[in-house]
This record gives structure tokens, sequence and C-alpha cells, in this order.
């Protein structure tokens, strides 16, 4: 296939990925993400009921916009999940502290412009970068060992991102530190300025994302992608590839399972926190440590991806997340920091595995639609998940009180993971004998 472009403008698109991703992911008000809605006037169920709202969103888009980035060219989906970010970041700081239903109604625009801005690059950027490599590199094997180091890299410079939006958005939200430091001052500016940097990393993502160049890989028929029919067309072709191909379709649930309970107690990691009594000013250095796990990560899953199946790989990571969740579940003082790093490590984990098979498998015309097929599948799940945790902790909260309910909820989570990773390993199991047949 040949895009028209030149080697300088692929490596652009490559680096260009690795920026995006980085930026768009480390966000300043992450150490802090739950409680900055509390302190806003949320209740923890609102703030759950909106991550839930989130997921909808994504539910609802991020197949299309796949599909979208397939016909019309995944730049310009990508330059819309950036603009969506800008104004995503716009509406948080604009947001009336304490206003009630008129806060929670901005805080839902927020969250589905947050949905739209993830569900239209969540596919297209990745789609874009791998067959930008997969141009630069036509042996397999130089390809694979490529793409490899790119998803390494992205890792290992979100996690030095990730460190340093963990700490500086954790100090500046602690109002009694910034205080000492710079005099008195408002303190809904604290409050307020981890959301201020993201809006920068926000411009940045703009800037990045009119620099890629697109690959000349629309689809035939793109014109058609306006009318609903082409975009439908186009979906169920990528949901039906992905059903047919059915050993990844066993890996994506296998995400599924891992990630909808890891996800859903990193969103209240800051909730947990304040719930075994940690200082707010270690949240961003705690959240910094945690961060790490993106260079650690890469020291051992690059050689278990191709030491052991896949099987194999999803079952560690599944583990290693249990282990994670069922400590913070048991362990209510600051020594349950340590099993929070086992869940974000088999979360990195399972990004990792799902894009290095899902990119090998899936053909370049298609490739930013079936992407957007496991992420849609890994968010419906999720917002499933927060869901019924955010309901079941209002329901108990009436009669137990809300910090016994939020403890009840994270013992719920590790048995929710358990009974899926059983569940799972029977049912992988057949699939194999299945295929062998």
């Amino acid at each position: 296939m040949d895009a028209g472009l030149g080697r300088d403008e692929l490596e652009r698109n490559v680096r260009l990925f690795v920026w995006f991703r980085v930026l768009f992911n480390a966000r300043f008000y992450y150490p802090i993400f739950a409680v900055f809605f509390t302190e806003m006037g949320l209740s923890v169920s609102q703030f759950l009921w909106l991550n839930a709202l989130w997921a909808i969103t994504i539910v609802l888009f991020e197949l299309p916009s796949g599909v979208l980035a397939d016909m019309v060219g995944r730049r310009k989906l990508v330059i819309f999940s950036a603009m969506s970010m800008l104004v995503e970041m716009l509406l948080l700081l604009l947001a009336p502290i304490g206003g009630g239903w008129w806060l929670f109604g901005v805080c839902a625009v927020n969250r589905v412009l947050s949905g739209l801005a993830e569900a239209s690059a969540s596919g297209a950027d990745e789609a874009l970068a791998y067959d930008s490599v997969k141009l630069l590199h036509e042996d397999e094997g130089e390809r694979e060992h490529r793409w490899d180091k790119v998803l390494v890299a992205t890792m290992r410079w979100r996690s030095i991102a990730m460190v340093l939006a963990m700490v500086v958005g954790a100090f500046v939200f602690d109002y009694e530190k910034m205080r000492l430091i710079f005099g008195d001052f408002p303190k809904w500016v604290s409050l307020k300025l981890p959301v201020a940097l993201c809006f920068v990393s926000s411009l940045f993502c703009v800037f990045f994302a009119f620099r890629l160049s697109d690959l000349g890989l629309v689809k035939k028929g793109g014109k058609q992608a306006k009318h609903l029919s082409g975009i439908w067309h186009g979906a169920l072709s990528a949901v039906r590839w992905v059903w047919v191909t059915r050993w990844l379709a066993v890996l994506i649930v296998a995400g599924l399972i891992i990630d909808a309970s890891s996800r859903t107690f990193v969103t209240l990691q800051s909730s947990y926190f304040q719930y075994i009594d940690l200082p707010t000013y270690t949240w961003g250095i705690i959240g910094a440590g945690m961060s790490l796990s993106g260079v650690v990560v890469p020291i051992y899953v690059k050689q278990m991806a191709r030491k052991f199946s896949p099987r194999v790989n999803f079952i560690y990571a599944g583990l290693v997340t249990l282990a994670g969740l069922l400590g913070v579940a048991f362990v209510s003082n600051a020594w349950g920091v340590v099993p929070c790093f086992l869940v974000m490590l088999g979360l990195m984990q399972v990004g990792f595995l799902l894009s290095r098979f899902i990119n090998q498998a899936a053909p370049s015309e298609q490739r930013a639609s079936i992407l957007s097929v496991n992420n849609l599948t890994l968010n419906l799940g999720y917002g499933a998940f927060s869901f019924a945790v955010g309901s079941a902790m209002n329901h108990m909260a009436e009669s137990i009180g809300e910090r016994a309910a939020f403890g009840w909820a994270l013992e719920w989570m590790a048995y929710g993971l358990a009974i899926g990773l059983v569940v799972w390993a029977l049912l992988s199991m057949r699939v194999r004998q299945e295929a062998r047949n």
C-alpha cells in the first residue's frame, strides 16, 4: 500500500502518536480525581454515575468513531478528540462549586465530551501509528519489533509524565501547603489548578493532532460515511471480524473482566487514600510511584508475550490484579498503598497485550474499527461495573453509612474479578480445545 508520504512524515507520525498519548492520558487531576468532584459538591454516588455516563458515551460513539476513522481519515478523528478534550477542561474550569444539580449538569456535559474525546482517539491514533510503522517496515519481524518498541516507549514516557502530573496535581490541590508557600488566596483556586494544567496539556494535544499526516488508507466508499447506513455497515463488519476471529474475541473478554474491576478501583483511588486516612499531600507522591509501573511493566511483559501463550499472559495479569484488589479490600491502613501498585501493574499489562495481539491480527483497512470494538467492549464492561458499584454503594450507605459502604464495595470488586477470572479460564480452555480440534 502506498500512502504517498515520505519516511520523515511516517516517522513523525510515530513520534507524535507517542507524545499525543502521553499528554492525552497524563492528567494533573488524576491523583485527586474522585475527591475533586466531591469537593466541588457532588456525592461519591453521583461521581460514579457520571463515570457510568462517560462509559455510556464511549459505548455509543466508540465503534462509529472507529468506522469513521477508517472511512474519512484517522487524522480528522484525532483532531476532533483533541478539541473535545480542550472544551472538556474548559467546562470544569467554569463549573460552579456547590452548584447542586446545575453543577451535576455541567459535569455531565464534561463527562460526555470526555467520552467523545476518548472514543475518537482510541482507535484512530493507534491505527495511524501502526500503519505508519507498517509502511516503514515491510518485513513482518521488523515491524512487530518496532511496534513493541513504540508501545514500550509510550508506556515509559507516559509513566514519566504521570509522575510529574501526579506530584504537581496533588501538590497544587493541597490548599494548606500552597498557602504556606504563596500566601493567602481563595481555596477554589487550588481546587481548579489541576484542571487548569490539564487545559494547557490539551492545547499541546491540539497542536500535535494538526501535525499528523493521514496515510491515504481511506476505505473505498468513504464518501458514504456521512450516511448512517455506511457507518452501520462498517461497524457490523468490524464486530463480525472479531467474532469470527474467536481466539481474539476470547482475549478481549479477558481484558474486559480485568479492566472493569481494576479501572473502577483506580477511578476511586483518591477516595481510597482518604478512606485509609492518608494526608492529601502524599496522594500525588504515591500516584507518581504507581505511575512508574509504566517503566516496570515493559521489563517483563514484552518477553512474556513472546514466550508464553496469550491465555497464560492474561491469566497472569488477572492474578496480579486480583492480588491487588484483595489487598486494598482487607488493608485499611497505609500499607494499602502496596496492593494499589499491583492493580496498576495488571491494568497496564492488559493494555499492552491487547494492543499487541489486535494490531498483529487486524487488516489495515479495518484497524481503527477493530481497535474500537475492543475499546467499546472494555468501556461497556467498565461502565456497567462502575454503575453497579455506585448503585450498590448508594443503597448500602442508607443502612450502614457511606464509609462502611465504601469498604464493602472494595471487597466486592475483588470478588467480582475472582468469579470472572474463574469463568473465563474455564471457557477459554474450551475455546482452545475447539480450535485444536
